[in-house]
């Protein structure tokens, strides 16, 4: 009967040790993720220095409507027509040069 009060003690010092190494791994790896995003910010590569605004935002577009398209389709739903897909968007007409006359 001496080693049940051992055992006891054994089982829940192993549950406090699993929830702190858990804990600390998912702190560990918060951290790494956050550094690796500072450095990436910090120090761009070529490639980042070289996309313009404009490809820049092409390219969150295309992936914005492709994960709309993939939810659509997830929960059964028709995809919709593209709603963001307008050419040349508010500078359609009203800030074409015009031609003066001579």
């Amino acid at each position: 009967m001496t080693g049940t009060p051992i055992l006891m003690a054994i089982g829940e010092s192993l549950g406090v040790f699993a929830a702190t190494t858990m804990l600390s791994f998912a702190l560990i790896t918060g951290l790494f993720f956050f550094l690796k995003w500072n450095h990436k910010r910090k120090h761009p590569t070529e490639d980042d220095i070289k996309e313009t605004n404009r490809q820049r935002r092409e390219r969150e577009k295309l992936k914005r409507q492709t994960t709309d398209k993939v939810n659509a389709y997830m929960k059964g739903q028709k995809p919709a027509k593209d709603s963001e897909h307008v050419p040349n968007g508010k500078r359609c007409g009203k800030y074409k040069k015009k031609n003066k006359k001579k």
